[in-house]
């Protein structure tokens, strides 16, 4: 089945001769969504501190990150009145990386959107890590989406967010660091958090930048 082209297409054309541009611009907001994730983790982990979530639990890591999104939207509106450069999303589909028309695009479980350019998505997965070591489904999406270009396929820039029920974020980060072959950096910003940045050469796809926020989500 051939491929057409989708409304946002039509109307907010990218400019394949201009790559530098949505890559600018995710990581001139980068700090800002950041932080809003951040923030937004502090507010969810105090509102649900009593919840023992290693028990049987249905759709947990769905209903988190849904009450992860709804504490962003909020502190984005507090701090912008609405009006900013990006937007919030829950669920948000990635129509560049469709494989068919009548295919279901990939989607992120939470991402950020250019006000003005709506195919400029700062997207961010979220993942439950039941332990420092169970890791796989966390980098099925490092490896499956983001490295493979499926993902931020123009912005070049994207976060991971685990959330850790059980252990220590340093021994996640380490773990992390091991499977992905290279040192973890540190963002200034965020440097008191256990937050650390991976960098991937894509083909085809601007060079990627990915965040890893391990996001502790019981006392330990």
């Amino acid at each position: 089945m051939s491929r057409h082209r989708t409304v946002s297409e039509l109307v907010w054309p990218t400019d394949p001769l201009d790559t530098d541009l949505p890559v600018a611009w995710a990581r001139g907001v980068a700090v800002q969504v950041l932080g809003w994730s951040w923030q937004a983790y502090d507010e969810l982990a105090r509102d649900i501190a009593t919840v023992d979530l290693t028990q049987p639990l249905e759709q947990l890591e769905r209903n988190l990150t849904e009450l992860h999104f709804y504490r962003i939207q909020r502190l984005w509106a507090k701090d912008t009145d609405g009006f900013c450069s990006v937007q919030p999303g829950h669920e948000m589909p990635e129509l560049l990386s469709r494989s068919s028309a009548a295919a279901k695009p990939p989607a992120y479980d939470l991402g950020f959107v250019h006000t003005e350019q709506p195919l400029w998505k700062w997207p961010i997965e979220a993942k439950l890590l039941p332990g420092p070591a169970a890791l796989a489904e966390y980098l099925k999406d490092v490896r499956g989406k983001f490295e493979t270009g499926i993902a931020a396929p123009v912005v070049g820039e994207g976060g991971m967010i685990g959330y850790l029920l059980k252990g220590k974020h340093e021994l996640v980060l380490d773990n992390l660091a091991k499977e992905l072959a290279q040192e973890l950096a540190v963002l200034s910003e965020f440097s008191t958090r256990p937050h650390r940045i991976s960098q991937h050469v894509r083909a085809g796809k601007p060079t990627l930048r990915l965040h890893h926020m391990i996001m502790v989500m019981a006392s330990n």
